[in-house]
This record gives structure tokens, C-alpha cells and sequence, in this order.
């Protein structure tokens, strides 16, 4: 099975990090540096099986994509990343669906865990 994974941050060096991470056969990995290319990408060119977004980037954070891609019913697993986590983000992350948040630097073992626990389900399915 395919997979498609939304990385949305406006630091291309964390972009390439978590590119190269998130690699593997059947994946493709789909890169964008703010959260209006994020908002778009989500609408227009789903189905993505997971997104990973930028708490802090251009345009839209990454709680207010959520925030709008919940709105229109569109439901894409989602992980958010900060470097500065508060707890009033996190409840509101949590409020809006978010499987988890991640601190950055997100080291690589931690990310292979959870992007695994996202997609296991649909690896499993007959």
C-alpha cells in the first residue's frame, strides 16, 4: 500500500530531516514551507495519510490549518511540532483532533514510533 505524507515547516533544514526520516518504500513524502501551501495541499491534493505541521510558520500556524481543515469535515491524522510547547497549545491541538505533539529537534527514533502507530492500521488491513 501507498502512502502519502504532508511535511509542512518553514525551516528547510528540519524539512530535509524529516524528509529523509519519513522515506521508505511505498511512501511518498510531500514537502511544503507554509501553512497556506499546507491548507491547499490538504484540499486539493488529498488524500494525505498523515500530516506533520509547524506549530510557527508563514501564512497559517499549524493549529489554525487544523483548525480549517476540521471545519470542512476533512479528517488527515495530524502531528504538530514546536520547539516551544505550552499546555494552552497543547489542549487546543488536542480539541482539534491532533494525534500528538512533538518537540523539536524531534530525534529519529521517537518520529519512526509514532509514524509507525499512524499507519499501522492501514498496513494491517487485508
Amino acid at each position: 500500500m501507498a502512502f502519502r505524507i504532508l511535511v509542512a515547516d518553514d525551516q528547510s533544514e528540519t524539512l530535509a530531516a524529516l524528509a529523509a526520516l519519513l522515506q521508505r518504500p511505498g511512501c511518498t513524502v510531500e514537502l511544503v514551507t507554509s501553512g497556506s501551501d499546507a491548507l491547499r495541499r490538504l484540499l486539493q491534493e488529498g488524500p494525505f495519510d498523515l500530516s506533520l505541521l509547524d506549530l510557527h510558520m508563514p501564512g497559517l500556524s499549524g493549529l489554525e490549518v487544523l483548525a480549517q481543515i476540521r471545519s470542512m469535515g476533512l479528517m488527515v491524522p495530524s502531528i504538530l511540532m514546536t520547539s516551544n510547547p505550552t499546555r494552552a497549545v497543547e489542549l487546543a491541538a488536542l480539541e482539534l483532533g491532533v494525534i500528538t505533539m512533538l518537540r523539536k529537534p524531534i530525534p529519529a527514533e521517537v518520529l519512526q514510533i509514532v509514524v509507525e502507530q499512524v499507519l499501522r492500521p492501514h498496513i494491517d488491513r487485508p
